[in-house]
């Protein structure tokens, strides 16, 4: 697939493995959400926070694994942080109460973060800069396949047994992924460029990204198409349950057609960057998420929301964060090959805090009916084709390494 020295025969398998298990946790429990608020007595805002504080917390560690990672290595950082994700799962799984299943999936997302944020740096420790955009491009591949079974599996285990072994079975893979890497898994990032890490070097490390135009394109235009694949995400269990009728496990079927064609163009779309640059593929996504966010708004606002009009916007959303996510993703980490950690968990905590930013507004925003959810989804996907104005102004100025 991609060549690799002999100690790292192993690292793509268990990096794609680590980043499912990131994407898995985070989604799992959606489906079960509505049935939640009767479960435990509580409001749709508290049961909301279930998702809204697991992606703050998906994204806040990642500020702080990219650089640990940087100087500590890759692999002691990604065992310390399962270690704390089976932790949280275990404890979700005898949650009480709403504010203890609340703690838990934040622990999980604590854990998480570092299987987001570490798979982007390693590939970009082992394969270099030109083999880096295919390895980011088979990772969120496998982010999507995980997308596209995590709700229908998460609606079915509720369905069947309960939602709490749903988080037993997110805490059992977790104990057979820190077995494997600690096993299989090679330190990619050598202690010759180990930097040391205080407050003033990540301070100066986060100052650099952020002063090149080109690589805060690339981070904006990231974290709006997110943040409309998470409106829809969030807004949707809402939607399909309570207003279209659907089942649990039904709404896991609606959200396939976004990873049915998330990862034909992801695979598709880093060839094509190779011929006709990646900020053209990238544009070409968001203003792809925008449109169909925009069509969805419409059927909302016309009184034509249906499982077809949602099926359409899942589609082209799939597609446009295909174009998106992975071209920009390892751009980003190009640009800036000593901080690739640091690049990379600022590139994933704004995906997962615009996501939690849309969570968070639908759970304000919700009215009973499907408008404030396509609404959000507009903005995010109009926002992210805006972003693109900072990549092409950059132009061909050479980022400060």
């Amino acid at each position: 697939m991609l060549n690799a020295p002999p100690e790292h025969r192993y690292t793509l398998f268990l990096l794609l493995s680590v980043n499912a298990l990131s994407i898995v946790a985070m989604q799992f429990i959606v489906p079960a959400m509505p049935s939640l608020v009767g479960q435990y007595a509580t409001t749709p805002a508290m049961v909301q926070l279930t998702l809204t504080l697991f992606m703050l917390g998906y994204a806040a560690f990642q500020i702080a694994y990219g650089p640990l990672s940087d100087r500590f290595g890759r692999k002691g950082v990604l065992m310390w942080a399962t270690a704390v994700f089976v932790v949280g799962s275990f404890l979700g799984m005898v949650a009480p109460n709403i504010e203890v299943l609340i703690l838990a999936r934040v622990l999980q997302s604590v854990g998480a973060a570092a299987g987001f944020v570490l798979p982007p740096a390693v590939s970009r420790d082992v394969y270099g800069h030109d083999g880096a955009p295919k390895a980011i491009g088979w990772i969120s591949i496998s982010a999507g396949m995980a997308a596209l079974v995590a709700p229908y599996l998460g609606g079915l285990v509720h369905e069947t047994v309960g939602w709490r072994w749903g988080m037993g079975l997110n805490g059992v893979l977790g104990i057979v992924l820190l077995i494997a890497c600690g096993l299989y898994l090679a330190e990619s990032h050598p202690p010759a460029l180990r930097r040391a890490v205080g407050i003033a070097g990540l301070a100066r490390g986060y100052a650099t990204l952020a002063r090149s135009m080109r690589f805060m394109g690339y981070l904006l235009a990231v974290a709006f198409v997110n943040g409309a694949f998470y409106a829809f995400f969030a807004g949707g269990t809402f939607v399909a349950i309570d207003i279209l009728g659907l089942s649990p496990s039904q709404f896991g079927l609606l959200t396939i057609p976004v990873v049915l064609f998330f990862v034909p163009s992801a695979y598709v779309s880093v060839r094509m960057a190779e011929r006709f640059g990646s900020t053209r593929i990238i544009a070409l996504g968001t203003l792809v998420t925008f449109a169909g966010s925009a069509g969805l708004l419409v059927a909302a606002l016309s009184g034509h929301a249906s499982v077809a009009a949602m099926l359409v916007a899942s589609a082209l959303l799939g597609w446009g964060n295909g174009q998106v996510i992975p071209n920009a993703t390892a751009a980003g980490v190009n640009l800036f090959p000593k901080l690739a950690g640091t690049a990379s968990a600022s590139l994933g905590t704004a995906q997962m805090g615009m996501g939690a930013v849309a969570s968070l507004l639908f759970g304000l925003m919700h009215n009973g009916t499907p408008t404030p959810m396509a609404a959000l989804m507009a903005g995010m996907g109009l926002a992210a084709f805006v972003s693109c104005a900072l990549i092409v102004a950059a132009g061909r100025r050479p980022a400060a390494a």
